[in-house]
């Protein structure tokens, strides 16, 4: 009964906190206001926005009040769309506070199993779940669950992910119920943030790696036994998800193949590699677009833009091939896209509630510099971060800490490296897939689950390194003092 007593307060702790973070309690709700890439979501459950426009985007705040309207044809799969369709599908108005509290219910939820299973050793493994959660209740990682997004269903897979890894770190392969708890955790963590959008997949990727690398072991079976839960459902996992991710990626390509291919070009291609439009088969006078993206000029003002347009897939795979011949540039670009993770903030979408006397920016027809799309601002935003290789060791500290916790397994301290480790790779290959699918282009947005990786990856390092410290000065033995001579 403490167990779950325990367990119950974690959760309650952890929705409280998220609700109160979201102004769900009284306050005024904060969210993220939409920049065009709602629509792909609310329209596909019948949604409306309640402005004169009928839109949500660019609107000097956030829309929460829809009305009803008729499906559109083709929207983009995923799973947040599922929760929006969820909490939408009656009639009436709808607002954007009820998929809120379904978030904070998810919250909730996956806390409960996860804080009763972390116990399996005593309530102090508790402590396991504090670099998953503290980072989850940041406004500027909460306000997103107000949105209609695909990031914060990939915030809540990811916090459901790293809850199971967690769990997986505080416990041993012969406590097999509470492994089995983690790697349900690790798989719906993996699935949700997966299929939220196709940036996101190699989350889905890093969760079927968990499961296939966690033994469980359920009562006085041999020591083969241990290792066949774990790859059977990551085997599973793979069956079940070819269908929608080949889903996600069609539509991906299918929409956006000719946006993705002008930003990858454009705002990468040609900025991190000058004199390169011959080799790309493009004018000259291309060079002259580089820094720039699809938006909010269109491919119309950049030199070139036509042919591209024409063949975006080819154009596309020369530029990672370019990136592939050349390491050192490919390093660079994945370094930028991680260090782009401090605009966590995403300045350009507001979080207060639109209101009919709100106003969009006046310059809301600007580029800004974490908006990627222009390479004067970009550049500007990017010189100005105080500490711009602090990512990038972030990732290697958590790297080599996952290394140390497979090395000294038997230290309890350095098995919080497991989820920095996790973190670490989840945060690198949203990185990695951000600027080779869309180059510079909104590249604060792609990566910002990233930084909340990142987040956990800091917290696990301080929570894993500040109990071998207190150790060590604990037993460092007391300076011996000279014995007083006595004069007579």
């Amino acid at each position: 009964m403490r167990r779950i007593g325990l367990a119950t307060a974690a959760a309650l702790v952890a929705a409280l906190g998220l609700a109160l973070t979201l102004g769900l309690l009284g306050g005024t709700p904060r969210g993220a206001g939409d920049n065009g890439d709602g629509y792909r979501l609310y329209c596909g459950a019948g949604l409306v926005p309640e402005t004169p426009s009928h839109q949500a985007n660019w609107q000097g705040g956030v829309v929460l009040d829809f009305v009803r309207g008729a499906p559109c044809p083709d929207p983009q799969p995923s799973s947040a769309a599922v929760f929006v369709r969820a909490v939408a599908g009656g009639q009436g108005p709808f607002s954007l506070v009820e998929l809120g509290w379904l978030y904070v219910l998810l919250v909730l939820l996956a806390t409960l199993l996860a804080a009763w299973a972390v116990q399996e050793h005593g309530p102090r493994r508790l402590l396991f779940l504090v670099p998953p959660l503290v980072p989850l209740l940041e406004p500027d990682f909460a306000r997103l669950f107000l949105s209609t997004f695909g990031e914060p269903a990939g915030l809540f897979g990811a916090y459901t992910l790293l809850c199971g890894v967690a769990v997986i770190a505080a416990t041993r392969v012969e406590d097999g119920f509470a492994r089995l708890s983690a790697l349900v955790l690790v798989a719906a963590g993996g699935v949700v943030a997966g299929l939220a959008k196709v940036g996101f997949l190699p989350l889905f990727a890093l969760a079927v790696l968990v499961c296939l690398l966690t033994g469980v072991r359920l009562g006085a079976g041999r020591w083969w036994s241990a290792r066949i839960a774990g790859p059977a459902l990551a085997a599973l996992l793979v069956l079940e998800m070819l269908a929608p991710v080949r889903a996600a990626l069609d539509w991906q390509e299918r929409t956006y193949a000719d946006v993705n291919a002008v930003n990858l070009v454009y705002s990468l291609g040609l900025a991190e590699f000058p004199g390169s439009a011959p080799s790309l088969r493009l004018p000259e006078a291309a060079q002259d677009g580089a820094g720039h993206a699809f938006y909010p000029d269109g491919p119309d003002e950049l030199p070139g833009g036509d042919i591209v347009v024409s063949a975006p897939g080819w154009f596309q795979g020369q530029v990672r091939d370019m990136l592939l011949a050349h390491p050192a540039a490919l390093a660079r670009v994945v370094g930028i896209g991680l260090q782009a993770t401090e605009g966590r903030g995403l300045s350009y979408l507001p979080d207060r509630p639109w209101t009919p006397e709100s106003r969009p920016p006046v310059n809301s027809g600007a580029v800004s510099g974490d908006m990627g799309g222009d390479p004067v601002t970009f550049r500007a935003w990017l010189d100005d971060m105080v500490v711009p290789w602090w990512p990038s060791l972030l990732v290697l500290l958590g790297l080599a800490a996952g290394v140390a916790a497979l090395v000294w397994r038997r230290v309890s301290a350095l098995r919080y490296g497991a989820v920095a480790a996790v973190a670490a790779l989840g945060a690198l290959s949203i990185a990695a897939v951000a600027v080779a699918g869309d180059g510079y282009f909104e590249i604060a947005k792609h990566v910002w689950l990233a930084a909340y990786l990142l987040d956990v990856v800091a917290l696990s390092l301080v929570l894993a390194v500040v109990p071998v410290v207190v150790r060590r000065f604990r037993t460092r033995p007391a300076p011996s003092r000279p014995a007083l001579e006595t004069v007579g």
